[in-house]
């Protein structure tokens, strides 16, 4: 026998008469928005459910808020909690009807909007990632790091667009002392899926490309609800800025309580107005400081000099007296010298005419006269001068005495 064939939309008006009967009234559901896209006025939801372990996808379906319900939804929440809720990535609880279309298949249609419980969710994983960098000792690390006393090189992580930047801009322009700083942008999404991980690229392209150009790192955006500032919360962005080896400062206009990343930062400013009054205020201390400190060591100087006048008035008078006795004995040893130099030259004519005398007695006593009046006589023999009897040859020898010579002759 033949099964019986139905036809698609018999099939379609089936199973919508069974989803009308089983689920005659809307019912609440928890899940977690996988995609959130607008189009038309409307929101266009994927809703997903995570196995806790793995992290997979065991369930998923299509829900959509329409655009009349979207308006009372905002209406009754207010639109920045509404938004903040319906972002990527955050856990919900909604009130939804189950309706199957013959043409477009189950959908779901919201039609409330639990806030407590996103929020509650929110403010359970930050617990859980407070407690993990507790644990791990990182919520004092980037403070540790040592601000300079002038930073005046400036590391800004922004959007571009954001009213909070303009204002961080204007007031460090506008600052009345007249201090200038060298800024550049580095543009990053400041509210939903992307904000943690696009701040997470500007850090490591800060760190990576200008590692020493810089001497702080400041995250600037404007105001925002619980729920818009939830990026702020990410345990991977906060241990980046917790690990950080720049000072991270934080100015996120947001309120009363703080996020995570606040917690982390070097310091945290309320405003991005008040992070620019922060570094403009240390800038203030820094030359008070330098000024008081060069007042310092103007009066050290000061006192140290007047402590000094009388020993330098004692050192002048013992200078002196040392200078007077010097010149003194060096007076008297001058006039010894002059004496002595006046004296010199008849000492050394009468030293010379002694010796002088002396060499003349000396030369008489040489003479060959005296040695011949003492009864000595000088032979020669042919004009030489005869000093050894061998000498003597045959012939005629000369004899010279004291009163005259004569000749003898040798055989």
């Amino acid at each position: 026998m033949t099964p019986e064939t139905y036809q698609l939309a018999d099939l379609t008006n089936f199973i919508q008469r069974v989803f009308a009967l089983n689920i005659p009234e809307p019912v609440w559901v928890a899940a977690e928005l996988a995609s959130v896209n607008e189009s038309r006025g409307h929101l266009w939801l994927t809703l997903v459910q995570k196995d806790p372990v793995s992290d997979e996808i065991v369930a998923r379906l299509e829900g959509v808020v329409w655009l009349n319900k979207l308006r009372e939804l905002r209406q009754n929440h207010g639109k920045r909690l509404l938004d903040g809720l319906l972002q990527q990535g955050m856990s919900v609880r909604m009130k939804v009807s189950a309706n199957f279309h013959e043409r477009y298949g189950l959908r779901l249609s919201v039609e409330e909007v639990d806030a407590a419980h996103s929020i509650g969710e929110l403010e359970r994983r930050r617990q859980l990632t407070l407690q993990r960098l507790t644990a791990e000792d990182l919520l004092d690390r980037n403070a540790r790091v040592p601000l300079r006393l002038a930073p005046q090189r400036l590391a800004i992580i922004s959007s571009d667009t954001a009213a909070g930047l303009a204002d961080f801009r204007a007031q460090l322009e506008a600052n009345p002392y007249g201090y200038r700083f060298k800024t550049k942008i580095f543009t990053a999404a400041m509210q939903g899926v992307q904000t943690s991980p696009e701040i997470l690229r500007r850090l490591r392209e800060i760190r990576r490309n200008w590692p020493d150009s810089f001497d702080v790192v400041i995250i600037v955006r404007g105001g925002g609800g619980r729920t818009d500032l939830a990026a702020f919360d990410e345990e991977q962005l906060c241990r980046a800025v917790a690990e950080y080896p720049l000072p991270v400062l934080v100015g996120v206009g947001h309120e009363t309580d703080d996020t995570l990343l606040d917690r982390v930062a070097h310091q945290s400013l309320k405003t991005p107005t008040a992070a620019a009054v922060f570094i403009v205020e240390r800038l203030v201390y820094t030359e008070a400081r330098v000024l008081q400190l060069g007042r310092q060591l103007n009066a050290a100087g000061r006192l140290e000099i007047n402590n000094e006048f009388p020993r330098i008035d004692r050192l002048a008078v013992a200078v002196r007296r040392s200078a007077s006795t010097a010149i003194s004995s060096e007076t008297n040893r001058l006039k010894l010298i002059e004496r002595d130099l006046r004296q010199l030259p008849a000492r050394s004519l009468a030293s010379a005419g002694d010796r002088l005398n002396h060499l003349e007695q000396l030369l008489t006593a040489l003479r060959p006269e005296t040695t011949l009046a003492r009864g000595y006589a000088l032979l020669s023999q042919r004009g030489k001068l005869i000093t050894d009897p061998d000498d003597i040859a045959s012939g005629e020898v000369k004899v010279r005495l004291r009163s005259g010579s004569t000749k003898l002759n040798k055989d």
